[in-house]
């Protein structure tokens, strides 16, 4: 892309300014024109650098190892998808209220938050009623 060039010796630059300044036949504004190829320069040496920098970037989405990185971060987003919402399918089908697993009192009573909690201990027991997640309440009989 850099192509070596001779440096443009200072006087030569100056006498070709000056021949165009003061060229009688001229028609146009000499500045100007060199301005505007100036600028014409610096416009294509700006498109060779997006170029270069597109093709260095393709060069290294399609590299061996990036292509697998991508992959194997892909694989592992769908992994963590897939087991947080096998997750919180578990948690939806748990549900809130208690599960009794035996012949247990049938007193029910709200805990802290309002949400009924029932007792968990054997039927017909002598001691307050508890629900085993540390809320209790006593017995009114």
């Amino acid at each position: 892309m850099t192509s070596q060039q001779e440096p443009m010796d200072v006087e030569q630059a100056v006498q070709n300014l000056d021949r165009a300044l003061h060229d009688p036949a001229r028609r146009s504004d000499a500045v100007g024109d060199l301005f505007s190829a100036l600028g014409a320069a610096a416009q294509q040496m700006a498109d060779q650098r997006r170029a270069a920098r597109a093709v260095l970037r393709e060069a290294r989405r399609n590299n061996p190892v990036t292509r697998a990185n991508r992959a194997a971060g892909a694989r592992k987003g769908w992994e963590t998808r897939r087991s947080r919402e096998e997750r919180e399918r578990l948690l939806d089908s748990i549900g809130d209220d208690p599960r009794r697993s035996g012949p247990v009192c049938d007193e029910m009573n709200h805990n802290s938050v309002g949400s009924e909690v029932f007792c968990q201990l054997e039927p017909g027991h002598d001691e307050d009623h508890d629900d085993d997640c540390g809320t209790t309440w006593e017995r009114e009989d």
